[in-house]
C-alpha cells in the first residue's frame, strides 16, 4: 500500500522534472521573440520615409505573430505544469496518510506485543528479570 502510493507520488514528480528542460526551452524561445518583436517596433519608430515605416510594419506584424503564437505555447505548458503540481500535492497528501496509517498499526501491533511479553504467566519458570530503565545512567 505504501509503495502504490509512493510511485503514484513518484511518477508525476519524475514527468515534471523531465519536462523542466522544454519549458525552460520555451521561456527562452519567448524572450527571444519578444526582443525581435521590440527590435522591430524600434525600427519602425526609427523610419524616415513613409514606404519604409509600411515595410517595417508588416515586419512587426509577423514579429507579433511569432511572439503571440510563442506566448501561448508557454501559457499552455505552464498550466500543464500547475496541474502536475496540483496532482502531485493530492499523491503526497495520500502518501502521508498511508504511512501515518501504516505507523499508527505498527505502533499498535508493538504496544500489545509489549504487554504480552511483559504480562506472560511465569510459573514453573524463572522470576521475570527487572527491565533496564533506558533513561538512567548506570556505571
Amino acid at each position: 500500500m505504501i509503495k502504490q502510493a509512493f510511485v503514484k507520488f513518484v511518477k508525476p514528480f519524475m514527468d515534471a522534472a523531465s519536462k523542466e528542460g522544454a519549458i525552460n526551452n520555451e521561456r527562452r524561445t519567448l524572450t527571444a521573440l519578444r526582443l525581435d518583436l521590440d527590435a522591430a517596433k524600434n525600427r519602425v519608430r526609427a523610419a524616415k520615409t513613409a514606404d519604409e515605416m509600411k515595410e517595417l510594419e508588416n515586419f512587426v506584424d509577423e514579429a507579433q505573430k511569432k511572439f503571440d503564437e510563442q506566448y501561448e505555447i508557454c501559457r499552455e505548458v505552464l498550466e500543464e505544469r500547475d496541474q502536475a503540481n496540483a496532482e502531485m500535492v493530492v499523491h503526497l497528501e495520500d502518501l502521508c496518510q498511508v504511512q501515518v496509517d501504516y505507523f499508527k498499526a505498527a505502533t499498535e501491533l508493538c504496544q500489545e506485543m509489549c504487554s504480552k511479553v511483559l504480562n506472560r504467566p511465569t510459573k514453573g519458570k524463572a522470576p521475570a528479570r527487572k527491565r533496564k530503565d533506558s533513561s538512567s545512567d548506570e556505571e
